[in-house]
């Protein structure tokens, strides 16, 4: 939901997961950035020992590849593949083997997994080769470019985006995940000539929300429930919001003399899936009602009344502090 909120129109995401999850995932994938967002569904197959007589062996993982519009970057990676005749081409390498250059399918079996790639391994349980995320950077993004890891782990999306000349940013849970990301940046991009402390920071507080906490996909939430309650009367939810926030606008600042300048209205329209709830309620003077119609989020209200300088500076920093 987060990474829907601040991807880029121009961006993709890729949610990399095993079989057990994928089609599971994928409905959830679908729910939040809809169907018509969903671009492949990419087999990464792989050889590793283990074997059951029971079961076919499990060896390949799922990757699922979303966009948020028709804006997103894709440039298409060609691999080489080699044949024992000349069946296609007429091309032969220094081996004499015979070579075709054909566009990357969505069934991935040229990466090998980690545990064939000893010089990059760190021990972490679920690490995956450099090969296969810089394959998905290279295709979804431009030098330069933002590219972002929620699960960092033990920094792989960050190391190979470095190598490729991308900023990036990495967010995990475990505190020793900074000191993994500076050690492998000195490991494997700059053998130990970069003063990466100097470079990164590793901040560890987290970052102030900047959408006032509004739901990202209200239509998510189950409603079932909430259709057949009760509605809350305007002058009881008036009087609760006059005790939860004061008398103010909460779109601009303004204090009126009395309480009966402000408007009870929805945080988030109901054009935008916005629920009749108390959380959902606010109050508002009557030129930012009227601003804000039935088109904008409170949030959006206040970004715009910011950017017309017709908001109260102080309370608007207050506000978004606790928010």
């Amino acid at each position: 939901l987060e990474m829907e909120r601040v991807l880029k129109d121009t961006g993709s995401i890729y949610l990399h997961c095993d079989h057990t999850a994928s089609h599971y995932l994928k409905a959830m994938m679908d729910a939040i950035f809809g169907r018509k967002n969903f671009r492949n569904e990419i087999v990464w197959s792989y050889r590793t020992g283990g074997v059951s007589k029971r079961y076919w062996p499990r060896k390949h993982d799922i990757i699922l590849f979303y966009v948020k519009s028709d804006s997103y970057e894709h440039s298409p990676i060609q691999e080489r593949v080699f044949y024992d005749k000349p069946f296609f081409t007429e091309q032969v390498d220094a081996e004499g083997r015979y070579y075709a250059d054909v566009y990357v399918r969505d069934v991935w079996d040229d990466i090998k997994p980690i545990i064939n790639v000893s010089k990059e391994r760190t021990g972490y349980p679920t690490q995956k080769p450099l090969a296969l995320y810089k394959r998905i950077i290279e295709a979804s993004s431009k030098p330069d470019d933002m590219v972002l890891d929620p699960f960092a782990g033990c920094a792989t999306t960050c190391v190979a985006a470095e190598q490729l000349g991308r900023q990036w940013i990495g967010v995990d849970i475990r505190k020793e995940a900074g000191d993994v990301i500076l050690e492998r940046l000195q490991n494997e991009v700059s053998n130990g000539s970069m003063a990466w402390n100097d470079i990164v920071r590793v901040l560890t507080d987290a970052p102030e929300r900047t959408d006032d906490g509004e739901p990202v996909a209200p239509e998510l939430v189950v409603t079932s429930q909430k259709r057949n309650a009760p509605r809350i009367p305007v002058r009881e939810v008036r009087e609760q919001l006059l005790v939860r926030d004061g008398q103010r606008c909460q779109g601009c600042g303004w204090e009126p003399p009395y309480s009966d300048y402000l408007q009870v209205d929805h945080k988030k329209p109901k054009s935008l899936q916005g629920e009749d709830e108390m959380d959902n309620y606010t109050l508002l003077c009557d030129p930012c009602n009227r601003k804000k119609s039935n088109k904008l989020a409170l949030s959006e209200l206040r970004r715009s009344r910011l950017d017309e300088g017709r908001i109260d500076a102080k309370w608007y920093e207050e506000r978004a502090r606790w928010e």
